[in-house]
């Protein structure tokens, strides 16, 4: 499990950049509304591309327990500012916020040369990487964005309660497993459920410049209450806009987050806990029709209440 944070030791976090963050116009009122054959498909592919596949035989991860948030490498007030619209995503979607004092859980820190300290922190601090696999790490290591975001995570059973590990004896070798103890089977139902315990965000301070603290925050937030990535959105169907795509190259990102990143989000948190990927893709397109419809009742954007 991720203990609270020492990164304060590690990080080589600086202000952020000095350039102003401008504010961007809202999503026009012309977007579709009726959800066709062909959207739905897209929508549902974008659901299946942002989303990290899930070890073998393993359900969907997101956090069960409260998150606890801290934003750095920014002025106090800046990081106050993305630190709450974060939290607001966090609410809307349906993610537990932890009181305040908290054991930080979740870091968002703007620095200097991102993918550099990322390849930094494995060897100075291993215990953020402790649960991932090799292939896992080599993935996050190859975004090109400017950005480093992983998380570590943790099997439950299907309470949530932590699964004990007892020493058994296999082929006359005393072996530490874990024991799941099933008080009600199912063919239909996986007796595990996996909690993201931490997250971290990295955002490299050369790739702001000209993004409001708005579409920060947004992106932040996708990136830190599901399995996400980026590496795959460039070049996927951009019917649906989404706040992934924030640091592609020649791609105009929306304001903020959008229709899908609420709908994506959402259909996470509400899921049973033994789901997988295919039903939040399913999911999602049901949460986002609903969201366009809303939408086209009040004539704007859906923000988080």
């Amino acid at each position: 499990m991720m203990r609270g944070f020492g990164l304060k030791r590690v990080l080589l976090a600086s202000a952020l950049i000095a350039s102003p963050l401008t504010a961007q116009d809202a999503p026009s009122d012309d977007e579709i509304v009726v959800v066709g054959k062909t959207e739905a498909d897209a929508v549902k592919d974008l659901a299946e591309t942002i989303t990290r596949r899930s070890r073998v035989d393993k359900p969907i991860s997101r956090f069960q327990d409260p998150v606890c948030l801290k934003v750095s490498g920014m002025p106090e007030e800046m990081a106050a500012l993305v630190e709450d619209r974060i939290e607001a995503n966090a609410r809307q979607v349906g993610a537990k916020l932890a009181e305040p004092d908290c054991k930080i859980n979740t870091l968002v820190a703007f620095v200097n040369d991102a993918p550099g300290l990322f390849e930094r922190l494995r060897e100075d601090e291993p215990w953020l990487f402790n649960d991932m696999m090799r292939h896992e790490f080599d993935r996050v290591a190859k975004e090109d964005s400017g950005v480093r975001a992983w998380h570590t995570q943790m099997m439950r059973d299907s309470a949530g309660r932590e699964i004990p590990y007892e020493v058994v004896l296999i082929n006359g070798r005393h072996i530490e497993m874990p024991v799941l103890r099933v008080y009600k089977a199912s063919r239909l139902q996986i007796p595990i459920s996996m909690e993201l315990t931490g997250s971290v965000v990295l955002i490299d301070l050369a790739h702001v410049s000209g993004k409001t603290f708005r579409q920060l925050a947004d992106y932040a937030s996708m990136r830190i209450l599901g399995m996400t990535g980026s590496e795959r959105v460039e070049g996927s169907d951009t019917r649906i806009p989404t706040i992934m795509t924030l640091f592609d190259e020649g791609e105009t990102a929306p304001a903020g987050w959008t229709e899908f990143d609420q709908a994506y989000l959402t259909a996470l948190y509400d899921t049973q806990y033994y789901a997988r990927s295919g039903s939040v893709r399913n999911m999602t397109l049901r949460r986002y029709r609903g969201l366009i419809a809303d939408k086209g009742r009040t004539g704007g954007e859906i923000e988080p209440s």
